[in-house]
């Protein structure tokens, strides 16, 4: 991609373009410049394509080429899978329970001491953010 991409930047560059006098384009400026400034202005904007703007048009859905090429999910997604594909991912930590005289004790490690009775091993869920 990055090949053909430098095969065409210098054509994007140069402005050179076949025009007659009576195109309506200012002073001969190529359509592909125009599409250029035109993708940039819409990617700066946006962060989406003018392309990307199409489809999403198209198919009532959000599409973009950078979450697709970044790997953050499909080409066009609903809010619903984009919300789940951006929410935090919980994580488990292991919790040791021992019986004791009164009541069970719990530790995230295990106890160290032969004569401690297990009871169970359980994973208590972790927020993402919550530090530790």
């Amino acid at each position: 991609m990055k090949y053909l991409f430098m095969l065409f930047f210098p054509f994007l560059l140069s402005g050179c373009w076949l025009t007659t006098t009576k195109s309506s384009l200012p002073m001969g400026t190529s359509p592909i410049v125009l599409l250029g400034a035109g993708e940039a202005v819409s990617m700066l904007a946006t962060g989406k394509t003018l392309g990307d703007h199409l489809f999403s048009a198209i198919t009532d859905k959000d599409c973009s080429i950078e979450r697709k090429l970044s790997g953050e999910g499909k080409y066009c997604m609903t809010a619903f899978e984009i919300e789940r594909a951006n929410a935090p991912k919980w994580k488990g930590e292991l919790v040791y329970c021992y019986k004791t005289l009164a009541h069970p004790i719990c530790y995230n490690q295990p106890s160290p001491y032969p004569s401690d009775i297990l009871i169970g091993v359980y994973e208590r869920p972790i927020y993402p953010n919550t530090p530790r």
